[in-house]
C-alpha cells in the first residue's frame, strides 16, 4: 500500500512526513517550502509502507507548478492506496475545501488535525469526533512537533477500517444539518469573494461548504489579539511595520559582517598551530623543494581558509534564515518586496529564492518552482546566477575586502546597480505582469530543534563538499603559482591592465569563477594588490557567471539554452563592471 501525505501549503506536510519516517527535511514556516515529491517508508507494527510527501496544493482544479505533480500523483493511486489528508487545525476553512474535494474521490483517507498544540495555545478547540462524523472518515489530533497521535495514526492504518469515505452524499449531509448557517448559492458568504461565480467555479462551493462545517465544529474560539499576534498585526497592517522590517533585514547584514570578522581573527589564531604541525610534518616527509613548499602551504592553507572564512560565514547566514523562516518573515519580505519585484516582471516571493541563495544558490534554484511562469524562473535563477553570492563567497570576498582595505561602498552600489538593471532589463524580455494573492503565515515562536535541524542539513555540505573541495584547490593554486605560469601572462598585461586596470593574474582569477566562485579570491589572495585594483577585482568575482554546480542545476532546471544566455550575460556583466571601474574609480580618488 502507498500512504500519499496531501494538504495544502504550510499545513504541516513536511514535518509530518519527518516525524513519520525519520527523514530530516527543510521545514520552514511559509508556503512553497515543498517544491518536489519526497519519498520514505513509514514503519506501522513491524509493516512498512511508501510514504510520499507532495507539495501543497490548494485544489486538484487549480493545480499547477510544483502542485500538479501532487494532482498527478493522487490520480495515479490505487483503489488499495492511502491518502493522508493533513490539514492546519488553525486554518480549518481553508484546509477542509480540499479535504472536502479529495472525498469525492472516493480513496482511502485519513485526516490529520495537524497543529493541534499550536490552536489549543491559540484557545481554539474543535470537535474532531463530530468532524469525523461529518466526513465519514478518521480524524485524528496530531502535532508533527511534539508527536502527539502518532500512535492513534498507526492504531488506524493496522486496522484498516472505516478509511474508505462513507456512501452518503457528502454534499446533502453537510447542509442538512445546518441549515441556520449563513452561506447560500449565490456564494454571499464564500470566503473567497462575492464577485466570483459558484456556478463558474464550481471549486468555490467546496470552500462554501468548508465554512459552514468549521462552524460546526469549532467549539471554541477566542480571536482577541495578544503576544505574537499583536505583533503579526503591526508588521502586515501599519507602515511602520514596513519599515521594521526593513531595518531587521539590514541588522541581519550587520550581524552576519561583524560575526565573520570576528570569528575569523579567533579562528585564524585558534589555527595556528595546526598550521605549524602540518609544516613541520611535510617537512619530514617532502624534502625541501617544489612540493615542500606547494604542501605545506597549500594543505595549511586548504585547511584554514574554509574554517576562518567560508564556515563563519556559512554557519551565521544558516542561522539567519532558518530563524527568519521558521518566524514566518520570509512571506512578509515577499509582500514587502512586491512593487520593487514588479520592476524586475516578477513576484515579491521571488524573495524566497533570492534569500535561499545567501545560503547556496543550488537549492535556491530548485526554490524558484514556487514562482508563476518559465519567465519569472529565469529572471530569478539568472539574478541568483550573477549576482548573488552564496555564503561561502560572502566569507570569501570578506576577507579579500579586509586584506586590500577595498573600497566597500563601491562594491555594494556596484552589486546593488548591476541587480536593478540586470532585473530591468530581464523584465522587459521575459517579464510578465499578472495579479498576485499572498498567503501570511502566522507568526511562530521558532522551534530551537527545528532551527538546529535546518542549520546541521545546510551546513553538513561544508563537510563534504566545501572543505574538501578548498583544500585540493589550495593546492592546485599553489602549484600554479610556484610553478611560475602565472608569469608567462605577463605578456597580456598591457590589455588586461589598459581595460581592467588589473594584472593578468587577477584576471584568470576572475576567470575561475566558473569553476567555483570562491576559488577566485584564493588566487587574488597570493596576489599584491592596491586597494583600487582588489575592490575591480573582487567586484568582478561578486558579479560574474554561476559555478558549475548552479550550472548543472540549471541545466535540469530549465536547460541548456537557459544556461547558455545565463552564462553569456554573466562574463558580459562581470567584464562590463570590470571596464567601467577601471574608468570611474581614479575620478573617486583610487
Amino acid at each position: 500500500m502507498k500512504i500519499v501525505l496531501v494538504g495544502q501549503h504550510n499545513s504541516g506536510k513536511s514535518m509530518v512526513f519527518s516525524r513519520l519516517t525519520g527523514i530530516d527535511t527543510i521545514v520552514s514556516n511559509y508556503s512553497g517550502t515543498s517544491v518536489e515529491i519526497t519519498q520514505g517508508m513509514m514503519k506501522v507494527n513491524g509493516l512498512s509502507f511508501e510514504l510520499l510527501d507532495t507539495p501543497g496544493i490548494y485544489s486538484l482544479a487549480w493545480a499547477d507548478g510544483p502542485s500538479d505533480l501532487t494532482r498527478r500523483a493522487i490520480m495515479d493511486l490505487r483503489d488499495d492506496d492511502l491518502i493522508i489528508n493533513v490539514v492546519d487545525a488553525g486554518n480549518l476553512v481553508r484546509n477542509l475545501a480540499l479535504t472536502l474535494e479529495l472525498l469525492e474521490l472516493n480513496l482511502p483517507m485519513i485526516v490529520l488535525l495537524n497543529q493541534v498544540d499550536v490552536a489549543q495555545s491559540h484557545h481554539l478547540v474543535i470537535d474532531h469526533q463530530k468532524l469525523s462524523e461529518y466526513l465519514g472518515v478518521p480524524v485524528i489530533p496530531f502535532s508533527a512537533q511534539t508527536g502527539e497521535g502518532v500512535a492513534d495514526l498507526h492504531a488506524v492504518i493496522s486496522k484498516g477500517s472505516r478509511l474508505q469515505p462513507g456512501s452518503s452524499p457528502r454534499r446533502f449531509l453537510i447542509t442538512s444539518d445546518m441549515a441556520a448557517c449563513p452561506c447560500s448559492p449565490n456564494c454571499s458568504g464564500c470566503p473567497m469573494g462575492e464577485t466570483a461565480s459558484c456556478s463558474e467555479q464550481p471549486v468555490l462551493d467546496y470552500y462554501q461548504q468548508a465554512r459552514c462545517l468549521a462552524k460546526q465544529v469549532i467549539l471554541r474560539s477566542d480571536n482577541r489579539p495578544r503576544g505574537l499576534q499583536v505583533l503579526q498585526d503591526f508588521l502586515d497592517k501599519t507602515r511602520m511595520g514596513s519599515l521594521a522590517l526593513l531595518l531587521l533585514g539590514l541588522l541581519g547584514f550587520y550581524l552576519l559582517l561583524s560575526f565573520i570578522g570576528w570569528s575569523e581573527e579567533v579562528i585564524v589564531s585558534l589555527f595556528a598551530p595546526i598550521q605549524d604541525l602540518i609544516a613541520r610534518i611535510i617537512s619530514t616527509i617532502v624534502p625541501s623543494g617544489f612540493w615542500h613548499t606547494v604542501l605545506s602551504k597549500g594543505i595549511s592553507e586548504g585547511i584554514v581558509v574554509p574554517f576562518s572564512l567560508v564556515m563563519p560565514a556559512m554557519l551565521m547566514v544558516s542561522f539567519l534564515i532558518s530563524i527568519i523562516e521558521d518566524i514566518g518573515l520570509l512571506p512578509r519580505y515577499a509582500v514587502l518586496l512586491d512593487r520593487v519585484g514588479n520592476l524586475f516582471g516578477v513576484s515579491g516571493q521571488a524573495v524566497i529564492p533570492l534569500s535561499l541563495g545567501f545560503g547556496c544558490r543550488t537549492p535556491a534554484v530548485v526554490a524558484t518552482r514556487i514562482l508563476g511562469s518559465e519567465g519569472q524562473r529565469f529572471i530569478v535563477i539568472a539574478l541568483l546566477s550573477i549576482v548573488i553570492p552564496c555564503a561561502g563567497t560572502i566569507g570569501m570576498l570578506s576577507s579579500t575586502i579586509v586584506a586590500f582595505d577595498a573600497y566597500v561602498p563601491v562594491i555594494i552600489l556596484s552589486m546593488l546597480a548591476v541587480f536593478l538593471l540586470l532585473g530591468w532589463v530581464l523584465k522587459k524580455l521575459y517579464g510578465e505582469n499578472e495579479d498576485r494573492i499572498y498567503e501570511l503565515p502566522p507568526l511562530r515562536m521558532p522551534q530551537a530543534a527545528n532551527v538546529a535541524k535546518k542549520i546541521r542539513l545546510r551546513f553538513q555540505g561544508f563537510f563534504t563538499e566545501v572543505l574538501p573541495l578548498l583544500l585540493v584547490l589550495s593546492v592546485a593554486v599553489r602549484i600554479i603559482i610556484e610553478s611560475g605560469v602565472l608569469n608567462r601572462l605577463h605578456n597580456l598585461g598591457s590589455l588586461t591592465y589598459t581595460l581592467f586596470g588589473l594584472p593578468p593574474e587577477a584576471v584568470i582569477g576572475v576567470l575561475l569563477t566558473i569553476i567555483q566562485r570562491y576559488l577566485a579570491p584564493l588566487v587574488i589572495l597570493n596576489l599584491s594588490l592596491d586597494p583600487r585594483q582588489a575592490t575591480i577585482a573582487i567586484t568582478m568575482i561578486a558579479l560574474s557567471v554561476p559555478c558549475l554546480p548552479v550550472v548543472v542545476m540549471t541545466i535540469r532546471e530549465m536547460g541548456v539554452k537557459a544556461v547558455v544566455k545565463i552564462v553569456g550575460v554573466g562574463f558580459a556583466v562581470s567584464l562590463s563592471i570590470g571596464f567601467i571601474l577601471n574608468l570611474v574609480l581614479p575620478a573617486i580618488g583610487g
